[in-house]
């Protein structure tokens, strides 16, 4: 399997030319869809239900947050769709390319089986509303045996032509706007309620019983995005016909609640779903709008959800050939016989309560991502998002918020499992290693977060008490100094940020391309022993003075480095500039960490570091800090921290193991103290160091720095005391370094 990338392309190149002669319009292709799914089953046969528990403005309110969802995520589609061709795919395409091929995987899933199984719903109401309507047995058989008649009718249909589907839904519109002119006219036999009943009583359900039942009646706004494929011009047929369709649907179920409420006695509107046929001027025709909307919505649904499978086999999230098309509108009838499986399964059962509650979860779902894909992309400022149809990002992210609080109050069983079914899905494409896209959301997301917190941090005073380790490592070839690589995640994981330098000495025009070519082996040796570490190449034409001029650029305010690793220059060729150079690294107030690795015992067992505590400067502080650092890795978990103090006589013993007990209490740091008494028979500290710390796993020493530019002597001195020990950490403190703040509370 390809890059995610190289999915997306093939995709994009798969689907048919957006101008296209032989697609659909805003008015076919996307209003007529979306209006004809919204004005559905639920306006006929449960909306005067609403009315009657709900009172006029229990039911108003109920419609106005209905649409506040519809809005947000009509406006979010609107913004996305404006900004680059939306192609075959419609809510998964968006999602997809904003939030990534996992996320959107995931979603596209639950979305074809919403849209299937929704067809099963819309053609059993139908099946039940036929029966009643002919006074037959509504029995499970019957229901069953008329749902198969009419949804084989239903596919061959699409199968033959979805324009021939399309042009059908002509005759639907116009009859169910011939059943809201013939339910307007009224004429009926009912007589008006002698008081309008304005909110709910203590007979009637509750606020979120009534909302549950008359939402999916506006879940069906985006059955037009959905054949984003088919479309001519997507850009501008998606935003208008959506926001018509969303606008329209509002009018509609605004007036509907208006009139029963002064038409019909509420007790009335409760107990009899086919109300419309005593009230309307023309029973029959509500009859012939009952069974065209439940038939329309179904014919929406059985377009819609092939091209959400066909859209999914184009980027290999299910085999392809599922998304094989025919003719020159590249019809889906492999998914479209896929659909029909699907929804006869559905009708087949028969009983679809609780799928019918998953459903409306993967709706909201999907909406709440809409709205959080255009509120990130829109916040984050990236210059490729550039939509003609603008919304502030708030306006957005209040959507993906209202979608997520009425996912919760409606039904939260159902919520856990529609999250956990898509939560599966989506581990399971994380685990076909789909990688997020360099074109997806994402990327400005952080950037912009990035960039905030880096403003935040450079306004904000600095603190030493969150003191952080983000550390410099300069090095060579990664795969010859992975010690330092390891070195560098056992202080730095998790804590800060360490970047891994490797400087190549040469001629910057002549070592570019090299240094371009190497760089990404170099961050793949680098990640598979520290994965959360940067990396880069560079080409420099003096090492010592290409790491000075490193450390004083790199990194950005707020979040500069403040430590340099790297390897002790024991065998330096330049004693005298590898000397000025810790002068001035020094000068610049970075922390230092040199390490002198044994390539025969390396770091030995990591059972034991010993820390040998001079009081120079800071230097005490920051190497305690460093062995706890380490201590606290994996590898080192068993290891044992031991400070020792040398002495000149027994009157400064105590003294110095009263400090230390009372330095380590203070520090939290499990460790053990060991005060040294140097006697007066020629041992220098030199060798008392060696002979103490010969067994030691990890040595750390504290680090004078130079005081004379140039002087090759201070390389031997070290060198002198390091040369008889194993691995040893040589340690300098920056002056800024505020140690006390880090290892001791304030008392």
């Amino acid at each position: 399997m390809g890059t995610e990338e190289q999915q997306l392309e093939k995709t994009d190149s798969s689907a048919p030319g957006s101008g296209d002669a032989s697609k659909f319009g805003t008015f076919k292709g996307v209003f007529t869809p979306s209006i004809l799914t919204i004005l559905g089953v639920i306006m006929y046969l449960r909306f005067g239900w609403v009315v009657g528990h709900g009172g006029l403005v229990g039911a108003v309110l109920v419609v106005l947050l209905a649409h506040m969802i519809s809005y947000t995520t009509g406006v979010s589609v609107s913004s996305i769709a404006t900004n680059r061709t939306v192609k075959v795919g419609g809510d998964y395409y968006m999602i997809s390319r904003s939030l990534g091929l996992p996320i959107g995987g995931a979603i596209g899933v639950a979305l074809f089986f919403a849209l299937a199984l929704s067809t099963s719903l819309y053609i059993l109401g139908f099946a039940e509303s036929f029966l009643e309507a002919f006074h037959l047995n509504n029995s499970l058989f019957n229901r069953q045996l008329t749902g198969t008649i009419s949804l084989v009718l239903i596919t061959v249909v699409t199968f033959i032509s979805t324009a021939l589907a399309l042009k059908m839904q002509y005759f639907v519109l116009v009859a169910i706007v011939l059943s809201l002119v013939s339910l307007f006219l009224g004429g009926g036999e009912l007589k008006a309620p002698s008081e309008v009943q304005m909110w709910f009583t203590d007979s009637s359900a509750s606020f979120e019983t009534v909302f549950a039942v008359f939402f999916p009646a506006v879940t069906g706004f985006t059955a037009g995005v959905a054949m984003s494929g088919d479309l001519q011009n997507p850009r501008v047929s998606i935003p208008r016909g959506t926001m018509w369709a969303i606008s329209v649907g509002l009018l509609v179920y605004l007036a509907i609640p208006v009139f029963l409420a002064f038409k019909v006695d509420p007790q009335a509107l409760r107990d009899d779903q086919m109300i419309w046929m005593k009230v309307a001027r023309v029973p029959q025709l509500v009859v012939a709008g009952v069974f065209a909307a439940t038939i329309s919505s179904a014919l929406g649904s059985i377009l819609g959800a092939p091209r959400y499978l066909q859209a999914l086999a184009l980027d290999n999230v299910v085999p392809r050939f599922l998304g094989k098309g025919y003719g020159s509108l590249n019809e889906p009838r492999i998914g479209t016989v896929v659909t029909f499986l699907v929804a006869e399964a559905g009708i087949i059962v028969g009983e679809l309560d609780l799928i019918a509650r998953i459903i409306t979860m993967f709706f909201l779902t999907s909406y709440g991502f809409i709205c959080l894909a255009s509120g990130i992309q829109t916040w984050s400022g990236i210059a490729s998002f550039r939509p003609d149809f603008k919304s502030p990002a708030w306006f957005s992210f209040l959507g993906a918020a209202v979608c997520l609080g009425i996912m919760f109050k409606l039904d939260t069983v159902a919520m856990v499992g529609a999250t956990a079914a898509m939560l599966f899905i989506f581990a399971l494409l994380q685990r076909r290693h789909f990688q997020s896209s360099p074109k997806d959301t994402w990327g400005g997301f952080w950037s912009a977060l990035v960039q905030k917190g880096l403003t935040h941090l450079q306004q904000r005073k600095d603190d030493s008490k969150n003191w952080r380790p983000n550390a410099i490592v300069f090095a060579g070839e990664p795969s010859e100094r992975q010690h330092l690589i390891h070195l560098s995640r056992w202080i730095v994981h998790n804590r800060g940020i360490a970047t891994y330098f490797y400087l190549i000495k040469g001629d910057i025009i002549l070592e570019a391309r090299r240094a371009a070519r190497i760089e990404p082996s170099t961050r793949q040796v680098i990640s598979r022993i520290y994965p959360q570490m940067f990396a880069q190449v560079a080409v420099t034409e003096d090492i010592y003075t290409g790491i000075v001029n490193t450390a004083q650029a790199h990194g950005l305010t707020g979040m500069k480095p403040n430590t340099v690793i790297m390897g002790w220059g024991q065998e330096t060729e330049d004693p005298e500039a590898f000397t000025q150079m810790i002068r001035t690294l020094n000068a610049l107030n970075h922390n230092l960490l040199l390490l002198k690795y044994d390539d025969r015992l390396k770091f030995g067992k990591r059972e034991r570091i010993d820390i040998w505590w001079g009081g120079l400067d800071h230097n005490g502080e920051l190497m305690l800090l460093c062995a706890w650092l380490i201590s606290t890795a994996d590898e080192w978990r068993k290891a044992k921290i031991r400070i020792n103090v040398i002495v000149q006589d027994e009157a400064q013993r105590n003294t110095a193991e009263s400090s230390l007990q009372r330095i380590i209490q203070d520090s939290r740091v499990k460790a053990d103290s060991r005060i040294l008494l140097r006697e007066d028979n020629g041992t220098t500290v030199t060798q008392l160091i060696a002979d103490t710390s010969r067994e030691s796993d990890l040595t750390i020493l504290g680090l004078r720095a130079p005081e004379v530019s140039g002087d090759g002597g201070w390389v031997a001195h070290v060198n002198n005391m390091v040369t008889s020990l194993p691995t040893v950490l040589l340690v300098r403190a920056s002056s800024q370094f505020e140690g006390a703040d880090v290892l001791f509370d304030d008392e």
